[in-house]
Formats: structure tokens, C-alpha cells, sequence
């Protein structure tokens, strides 16, 4: 890819843990794993390491010349799984992230987004997002966004997590992630926007590679996308395909991940620690073209 008049921000989505307190049908936050081989998130010496090779590789001329990534620093995007039931984690990946010079954000569901953690993590976030699929308890309820104790998350609270985010970090851009299935597809969820009022909101197909019961028509998703027009000037629509081998991702064990049209399940790179970014990253498809779409016009970027 050639450099283009427009900056392609590089994201980096490393999801910490595969451990969450919901249990949505159609996560697809499961990986292979190797047993004799333990989270990184589990040393913290780990966590500073390969956030430490991420940055190196992704910053370097030979990635921008090989990808086409150029212009903003590099930023690493904390997903889960829920990355809040290890705030350590997630604090010194940010942390030491910002100590080298790139941008953070973080992905939740916000079921831990006490007051207290809002003034510890949003001094080093660029864009903290959240997801949301339903405003009704029973559709919750049927996804499995609800914990073991049979809580749902309280929009209320919620929001005054945000307005103590933004008032920490007033540059911090809110994001608002919904995937739609064959379960709220029929929703309207223009409270939930007018509630939580993010700059961007990311609305996803569910993948039928996860849970083919939770699947939608192409009519049932563009109808949903439709009902909220309203909201085109932050909405990002990405279908099925727009998915595939175009996302930056490293699984809990420190693999670099890719998601194929032509395969069930990933494919794994090897551990990055052991070989490098550079080589790791080699292992897995990505297309480039798809990942630079998804940022077109958009200097924040929205994953």
C-alpha cells in the first residue's frame, strides 16, 4: 500500500483475558489455548514487554512501508473478554503504553466502572468505549449480558461513570459499541445514544461463525441501521465481511490472531515474545486495504 494524503492510525487490540462476568452468545472472545502457557497478563514484567514490542515494531519505517501506516502514533486498545476484572492489567498496560509514546484507549462493558477507576485510568486514555446491544432486561437477559448474580448493567450509572471520565479527561472521545442479532434487531436504542452521547458508535453483525442462532438477514441488519438514521454522523456500520482479516489483534497468550473468511476459528501467529512483532505478524492474514477503509475521514479511528 502505497502512503496515501491521509494518516492510517495503527490499532493494536489486545485482548487481555478471556474471563468476563456476562456470557453473551455470540462473543467470539475464546481462543486455543496452550496449556503449559499462562497469560501474560499474569507477570506484570509481561505486560510492559509486549506492550514494549508493540510499540517498537508498529512505530518502525518498515511497518509503515510494509502496511501503509503512517501519521498518528500507534495506539493500543485494551479489549477482554472484560478487561476490568484485571484492573492492574489494564492500568500498567496503559500506563507504560503512554510512557512510550503511544495512545491508549479501552473497550468494557461497564459493569466495573467505579468513580474511583474513572479517576485512575482516564488521565491515560485517548477513547474509552462501551458495549451496549439492549436497553430492555429481558433481551439482556436472553444474550447473556447479565452476571452470574443476575445483574444487568444500570445505563444510569453508567452514564455518571462518563460524565467523571470526561470531566477527568475532557479530550477523551466515548465510543459506543452494538452488535446486532437475531435477538435486537428490532430495537431502538436512540435513548441509550441520547444517554451516553459518544462521539463514535460502532454498530457490528453478529458473526454467525460464533453462534449461527444468533444470526441476522441482510434486511433484518440494514433495517436496524436504518431505524437509527438519525445517528449516521457517528455511526460506523460494519457487516460481516468489512470483519475479516482486518483487524490488529493479539490474544491473551500473546499471539497476534486473525479472524478468515475461509476458516472456523483463528489463525494463530507465534508467540510474539519468543519471535518479535515483525515475524509474528508475518504468520496471519491482514488486509490492508479493508483496515485502511475502516479510517477513512476518520483521524481517531473506530476500533
Amino acid at each position: 500500500m502505497n502512503q496515501t494524503s491521509h494518516s492510517i492510525p495503527v490499532v493494536v487490540n489486545w485482548h487481555l483475558t478471556e474471563a468476563c462476568n456476562f456470557s453473551c452468545r455470540y462473543c467470539y472472545a475464546h481462543w486455543e489455548r496452550a496449556e503449559s502457557v499462562k497469560d501474560l497478563i499474569r507477570e506484570e514484567y509481561q505486560v510492559r514487554a509486549l506492550v514494549t514490542e508493540l510499540g517498537r515494531f508498529f512505530r518502525s519505517d518498515g511497518a509503515a512501508k510494509k502496511f501503509g501506516f503512517y501519521g498518528a502514533d500507534p495506539r493500543l486498545n485494551i479489549a477482554g473478554g472484560e478487561p476490568l476484572l484485571v484492573p492492574s492489567a489494564v492500568y500498567t498496560a496503559i500506563h507504560h503504553a503512554r510512557r512510550l509514546g503511544l495512545r491508549a484507549s479501552l473497550i468494557t462493558n461497564g459493569a466495573f466502572l467505579t468513580e474511583e477507576l474513572c479517576k485512575s485510568l482516564a488521565p491515560g486514555l485517548d477513547m474509552l468505549g462501551v458495549s451496549i446491544d439492549s436497553r430492555e432486561s429481558d433481551t439482556n437477559n436472553l444474550i447473556g449480558r447479565v452476571d452470574s448474580h443476575g445483574q444487568l448493567l444500570n445505563l444510569d450509572s453508567l452514564s455518571s461513570s462518563f460524565e467523571v471520565l470526561r470531566r477527568c479527561n475532557p479530550a477523551l472521545a466515548v465510543k459506543l459499541n452494538t452488535v446486532v442479532n437475531r435477538l435486537n434487531w428490532k430495537d431502538d436504542l436512540s435513548s441509550v445514544v441520547d444517554l451516553i452521547q459518544p462521539e463514535k458508535w460502532k454498530i457490528l453483525r453478529a458473526l454467525p461463525v460464533v453462534d449461527q442462532s444468533t444470526s441476522v438477514t441482510d434486511v433484518q441488519f440494514q433495517a436496524f441501521v436504518a431505524r437509527h438514521s438519525a445517528y449516521r454522523s457517528i455511526a460506523v456500520v460494519e457487516d460481516n465481511q468489512d470483519m475479516q482479516e482486518s483487524y490488529i489483534m493479539v490474544d491473551p497468550q500473546g499471539r497476534f490472531f486473525q479472524n478468515s473468511p475461509c476458516s472456523v476459528g483463528y489463525q494463530y501467529s507465534e508467540p510474539i515474545l519468543e519471535v518479535g512483532a515483525e515475524r509474528a505478524f508475518s504468520q496471519v492474514a491482514f488486509n490492508c486495504s479493508r483496515f485502511a477503509s475502516r479510517y477513512s475521514g476518520s483521524a481517531g479511528g473506530t476500533s
